[in-house]
């Protein structure tokens, strides 16, 4: 679909960022999708896989942030972007290789420590240059989720024959193609200036503190100021306890249970493909309703979806419940992407997603996997699913308490001088922003 004042560039750079997008949902559906039974191939058990997946975290929750600022203020969000996928695809190479199980650990962590940054720049790369992110990113989105579900199935059956070997060499294939496809994507600022000052959401009622790095960077510049955004982080972290704890032990309990490549394969990849319609319908309620009501009811579902999982034995009647938590995911998805970008100036767009990220898919994987490593020496599956469910709703309710009651971006044309555009045509103003933005084609 065409959007008023757009140019054929703007369209241009959409269609490299779909094929970014399903790029980044090959790598899962080949690989992530994979790594908790991968490792207990290499001789890993439960408590182990999930240190693993803890330690990993760690170092992604640690380097993700010097990734955002790598990209906002060293070398563009594109390279650094290529400079995570290359990395990170030699690594995961070495996970096909017959190696003891410290290597096999340190291989995980350097892994986790560069190509875990994709997700966050792709997003970066996305939503710095969309007309109208709250419309436009949940259509990119669920194209690596459509990715991620086909390349899930498709993996599980080969692997059947293969054993999962395979797996590790098809996640580097997919990793490396992340590289190449940046270097086709031109950069642009879709509906906004790329010197941006700052801005706040509409209802947030946030200063707008001035540019300049602290002790840590774009990061320090970004939590300055904004107690707001401080506590949503914390509601995304419950959230994300439950979504990245689950993530690990439902795959191994579905091994447990008797599933096979094919059986995990096909649960994690209709899971992945319900996010499809999620995406979708999470960003028009999103644009209708606001993000609060959104990410409420979406961590609600997460939570009763995972207290169920303490109970149900059936990988049939497990596997169906996942498309409950693909489309749960994707609105939570959506809602904080979307709320990184409204909340932040431009110039920390890159700094803004990989922060939700360090958190969401590193600090909160790091605590579920610690603990549940222990609860489950403790007491079994059971209980930790449990405490699943309990940190997503606590992070619900937080979140819902720390997002302001209207997230959605008020866009005003305006007459321009000729000291804001230099070049003429209407621009489009924030309530709350410094400068007013251009409209993308004018």
């Amino acid at each position: 679909m065409r959007l008023p004042g757009v140019d054929r560039g703007y369209h241009f750079r959409m269609r490299w960022l779909r094929v970014l997008y399903l790029a980044n949902g090959a790598i899962y559906g080949t690989f992530y999708a994979f790594v908790p039974v991968v490792l207990t191939w290499h001789g890993f058990d439960a408590p182990l896989v999930a240190i693993c997946g803890s330690l990993g975290s760690l170092a992604f929750w640690l380097v993700l942030p010097a990734w955002g600022h790598l990209g906002d203020a060293v070398v563009g969000t594109r390279r650094a972007l290529q400079l995570a996928a290359v990395p990170a695809a030699v690594l995961c190479l070495g996970l096909a290789l017959p190696l003891p199980v410290l290597p096999i650990l340190l291989l995980c962590v350097a892994g986790s420590a560069t190509g875990g940054a994709i997700g966050a720049l792709t997003d970066a790369q996305a939503v710095s240059g969309l007309a109208d992110p709250q419309r436009e990113y949940g259509r990119l989105r669920m194209l690596g989720s459509l990715g991620a579900g086909v390349f899930a199935i498709l993996s599980g059956v080969l692997y059947d024959r293969t054993g999962y070997i395979v797996a590790p060499v098809a996640g580097a294939l997919a990793t490396i193609a992340i590289a190449f496809i940046a270097v086709r994507i031109p950069q642009g600022h879709g509906g906004r200036a790329a010197a941006e000052t700052g801005s706040t959401s509409v209802g947030s009622r946030e200063a707008v503190p001035a540019a300049g790095h602290g002790r840590f960077g774009s990061v320090s510049d970004a939590l300055n100021g904004r107690p707001r955004l401080i506590a949503i982080l914390v509601g995304c972290l419950g959230i994300f306890i439950g979504i990245m704890g689950s993530g690990t032990f439902i795959t191994l309990r579905l091994q447990a249970l008797g599933g096979g490549p094919s059986t995990i394969g096909f649960a994690n990849g209709l899971g992945a493909s319900a996010e499809v319609p999620g995406m979708i319908l999470a960003s028009w309620l999103i644009v209708r309703y606001g993000i609060r009501p959104v990410l409420g009811l979406c961590a609600l579902g997460l939570a009763l979806v995972f207290g169920t999982w303490a109970l149900v034995t059936e990988p049939l009647l497990i596997t169906a419940t996942k498309m409950a938590t693909g489309l749960f995911f994707a609105g939570v998805t959506v809602s904080f992407v979307i709320t990184m970008a409204t909340i932040l100036p431009q110039r920390l767009i890159s700094t803004g997603q990989t922060l939700y990220q360090s958190v969401a898919f590193g600090a909160a994987a790091v605590l579920s996997n610690l603990a549940g490593a222990f609860i489950y020496k403790l007491g079994g599956t059971e209980v930790v699913f449990w405490f699943l469910a309990a940190a997503t709703a606590v992070g619900g309710v937080i979140s819902i308490l720390a997002l302001p009651a209207h997230t959605r971006v008020s866009r005003v044309t305006v007459e321009p001088s000729a000291v804001e555009l230099g070049a003429g045509g209407p621009v489009v103003v924030e309530p709350g922003a410094i400068e007013p933005r251009p409209v993308v084609g004018s």
